[in-house]
């Protein structure tokens, strides 16, 4: 009688295959532990009291090896993890990727490849290029990646994004499907509080109250009745915030062209610590020339529920009745200076 097979294997361990060693997967295992020891770099930075805005992971060594690996590696999903990676790697360091660097992704990388799923919302980078080409590639991903976790991400996305537009249709049903599809995930549940938070702050609705005291200016206080009969243009922002940051061109320009109409701005500041903010009004491009407050605490401020603030930038036009005239993607972008000239003139 033979041995148990048990035995055999005990026995004879140089009759044993190793198991393959998966490179794709080694190379997703290395970017999640560089993240890893890049969060805990950012948080040691957060806690020194420094501005989360100067922080950049140090990925310099990483992005070389995977560079050198790419010129050589035609194993189609290694290459894949090597791309999705070195995305990833960027995103640490605060790099913008290249163009040519993006489309060698939507290039080698399918929307539903498996690489993607080293961090779910890695993905969202590509959602925010303002290339063109990008809209197909994530609706694909968006209804057929294997990783339910990125199908909800990005569905969640495109409905604050379509909610944000005032594209109803579509908000509509993207929300449909987070509650139907999704119901138990955290997005399924964000979305109903963005939309609650949202009917917060709807068109034509009295701009909620509030008493914020000058920055730089404790003698004075603003209040909405502070600018009855003027628009003004509330813009809740932070230095640390790069979507608001990308802003600050747009604004000076649309400042410069209708400061002198019954307009105001008041830029109301998320910043973790007050002076954060003056040294990125000293710069010669972001002086910011326009009314301020500090919103203690951001989004824990009672200021922020009532607001209904959920992401920033989150800029609202009130009008010179109190009343909220404009919202949303129509006050960001080239479409700031179309709507304010829409109320204010040209």
């Amino acid at each position: 009688m033979s041995l148990p097979l048990i035995c055999l294997l005990a026995t004879l361990p140089t009759l044993q295959t190793p198991a393959p060693v998966n490179d794709a997967q080694a190379v997703l295992d290395a970017a999640r532990a560089k993240a890893k020891t890049v969060q805990e770099a950012r948080a040691a930075h957060m806690q020194a009291g420094k501005n989360t805005k100067d922080f950049r992971g140090d990925c310099t060594k990483e992005l070389a090896e995977l560079e050198a690996r790419l010129g050589s590696e035609t194993r189609p999903e290694v290459r894949q993890a090597l791309l999705v990676s070195k995305l990833y790697h960027l995103q640490l360091a605060k790099s913008e990727p290249t163009a040519s660097f993006l489309d060698l992704i939507k290039k080698d990388v399918p929307p539903t490849a498996v690489a993607w799923g080293v961090e779910p919302s890695l993905i969202m980078q590509l959602a925010e290029e303002t290339a063109p080409g990008w809209g197909p590639y994530l609706t694909q991903a968006r209804a057929k990646h294997p990783n339910s976790a990125i199908r909800s991400l990005l569905l969640f996305e495109f409905f604050w994004d379509r909610l944000d537009a005032k594209d109803e249709a579509a908000w509509k049903s993207a929300f449909d499907i987070l509650q139907a599809d999704f119901a138990d995930t955290r997005q399924a549940k964000q979305a109903k509080e963005l939309l609650e938070a949202e009917q917060k702050t709807g068109l034509g609705r009295p701009a909620p109250a509030f008493s914020l005291t000058a920055l730089g200016d404790p003698k004075t206080t603003y209040t909405v009745a502070s600018f009855k009969g003027r628009y003004v243009l509330l813009d809740f922002w932070a230095t640390w915030c790069p979507p608001c940051r990308a802003e600050m061109p747009l604004m000076h320009a649309a400042w410069a062209k209708f400061k002198a109409k019954p307009f105001d701005i008041l830029s109301l500041s998320f910043d973790r610590k007050i002076d954060h903010i003056a040294p990125y009004r000293a710069q010669a491009a972001t002086p910011m020339p326009w009314k301020h407050a500090f919103i203690e605490g951001g989004f824990q401020n009672p200021l922020s529920e009532a607001y209904g603030v959920k992401g920033i930038p989150k800029p609202l036009l009130i009008g010179p009745d109190g009343k909220i005239v404009a919202s949303g993607s129509d006050l960001r972008g080239p479409n700031l200076e179309k709507t304010l000239a829409k109320f204010l003139g040209k």
